[in-house]
């Protein structure tokens, strides 16, 4: 698979993805060339490894829908 340019260079806003569902956002990330990783689920906190990419987001989801977003 063609790895995609990076939406904005790699900028992104949490509004871009905060109060869509988990399929819209992740949809939404990879067409922009990004990686999704759930960090939190329903308030269950993921164990994460401590590697960090420029092209990954990271995602808090509640009720399906994301409530948080951070890179790396």
């Amino acid at each position: 698979m063609e790895k995609l340019p990076l939406r904005n260079f790699g900028v992104f806003s949490e509004s871009e993805y905060k109060g869509k569902t988990l399929l819209e956002a992740t949809k939404y990330a990879e067409e922009g060339g990004f990686v999704v990783r759930i960090a939190e689920e329903e308030g269950d906190i993921k164990m994460l490894d401590m590697s960090v990419r420029a092209d990954r987001l990271n995602f808090r989801v509640r009720a399906g829908f994301i409530t948080a977003v951070f890179g790396g």
